[in-house]
């Protein structure tokens, strides 16, 4: 035990470093445990759209020149707000959200699950991993 103490006295940089590197993954490991929703890979989409899940795309306007998933609704990420009662016929179906890069689809995945969607996931990778899975989009 003394061994311990002789590091930590000698090192406190790299202790400090641990001990702060070691909360961090407890926090996330935390929220990943406590959040409501399900972050799910495009292929996993796939097989909840075969079953027909809802597609909520929440990139911003102009990232939409990429294309889009075929079937899905658009909500800007900023407006999701005010615009959550357009999307509640949807609650009791399975709701998938994606963005460029699945950042933003998961503060919405969120966002829904507090106003009682049933099924949240949020689409790893976004639209990005879509596309790089080589998935069908619609271009317009």
């Amino acid at each position: 035990m003394e061994v311990y103490f002789n590091f930590i006295s000698n090192n406190p940089v790299l202790f400090f470093l641990f001990f702060l590197i070691l909360i961090f993954l407890i926090i996330s490991e935390f929220n990943n445990f406590t959040q409501k929703y399900k972050s799910i890979t495009p292929q996993e989409a796939v097989f909840l759209i075969n079953k027909d899940a809802f597609l909520l795309d929440v990139r911003n306007d102009s990232e939409l020149s990429q294309g889009i998933i075929k079937n899905s609704k658009h909500i800007n990420f900023s407006s999701i707000q005010s615009n959550i009662d357009t999307i509640k016929e949807y609650s009791d179906k399975p709701t998938i959200v994606y963005c460029k890069s699945g950042v933003r689809s998961s503060s919405v995945s969120n966002i829904l699950a507090k106003n009682n969607f049933n099924e949240v996931y949020s689409m790893k990778g976004g639209f990005e991993a879509w596309v790089s899975d080589n998935l069908p989009i619609v271009k317009s």
